[in-house]
């Protein structure tokens, strides 16, 4: 036996068929809807993740400029400070070798000075 249906019930049929693809319509703009979303908040974050990289990039040159600069300083206290350490070893070894070459003068100089007064 075949089942026939009549103008009615195909009628129904055909609205409940077009009321279900309406539905799955509304679930997929929904969920279009909703992936636009993320993708918006997506993108917002990637820009503010790329700002936030472009300056760090800005304060590690900052700090690396910083860093340059103030080897630099040290190095010319560096070579200040052995400049005039060369110039205290060298009054310190002429003060010594004056001392070695004069103290047999000065020795002398002593004993005629005592002479001196002595008479």
């Amino acid at each position: 036996m075949v089942y026939q249906m009549t103008e009615q019930q195909q009628l129904t049929k055909i609205l409940t068929l077009l009321e279900q693809a309406n539905s799955r319509l509304d679930k997929l703009d929904q969920d279009v809807q909703n992936t636009n979303q993320r993708m918006e908040r997506m993108e917002k974050d990637a820009k503010e993740t790329n700002q936030r990289m472009e300056r760090m990039e800005r304060n590690l040159q900052e700090t690396n400029q910083r860093i340059e600069q103030e080897v630099k300083r040290w190095d010319e206290r560096f070579f200040q400070l052995v400049k005039e350490q060369g110039q205290t070893a060298r009054t310190i070894i002429i003060a010594a070798a004056s001392v070695v070459v004069l103290s047999p003068v000065l020795g002398t100089v002593v004993d005629l000075v005592s002479r001196l007064a002595s008479r």
